[in-house]
């Protein structure tokens, strides 16, 4: 057994790390005027979104369905997370009586937490050990957290502050929350499933 299947966490860290770089430098094209509804930096979330579908498949029931609701899933919680903290941030400066960087830590904590709790949902289909509680709540938790680096990004107009540790804490939880592997792994989760059902 290979040390990349052994430590899931690292892992799915380490790939985290490459898909911060590529949604930073290579984020894709944009549809719709900021701070209204769109679709916005397409690719960031098909870079992070692969990365979930990479660890569904690898440690989960192995069916392409399950990896393509764990990628659908996580690019749906990144347009979510992006729309959500243009609407937050926009609606908070309305008017100009708020702080304008409270709204913006304000945004990144509500969408860290949403961009994290959908894709751990999406990436839960096909990986029974993660429908724990506890590692959902703490997903949303560490999403949440790590999205409050958002003012950061636009202070210092880099996306890699936010993208980066955002990606590799989300996946590193996502991969802490599945710790059997090989044959005990495939036993636990059905055993798991079935006591869930």
């Amino acid at each position: 057994m290979s040390m990349f299947r052994r430590y899931p966490g690292l892992a799915m860290a380490a790939l985290a790390f490459v898909s911060g770089l590529l949604g930073t430098f290579a984020e894709g094209p944009g549809f719709g005027t900021a701070p209204q509804l769109g679709v916005y930096l397409v690719l960031a979330g098909v870079w992070f979104g692969l990365v979930v579908a990479f660890g569904a498949w690898n440690w989960g029931e192995q069916r392409w369905t399950g990896a393509l609701i764990a990628f659908v899933a996580t690019w749906v919680a990144w347009e979510l997370a992006v729309n959500t903290a243009l609407q937050i941030d926009a609606y908070w400066t309305r008017g100009g009586h708020n702080p304008g960087w409270l709204g913006l830590y304000l945004a990144g904590f509500v969408a860290g937490a949403i961009g994290a709790g959908v894709t751990w949902a999406g990436a839960a289909v096909s990986l029974p050990l993660l429908r724990r509680v506890h590692v959902g709540a703490g997903m949303i938790g560490v999403g949440a957290t790590m999205g409050l680096l958002l003012p950061y990004t636009n202070h210092y107009d880099n996306g890699a502050i936010l993208l980066i540790p955002w990606q590799v804490a989300v996946a590193a939880w996502l991969g802490r929350g599945v710790k059997t592997l090989g044959s005990k792994h495939f036993a636990a989760s059905k055993h798991l499933a079935a006591r869930m059902t």
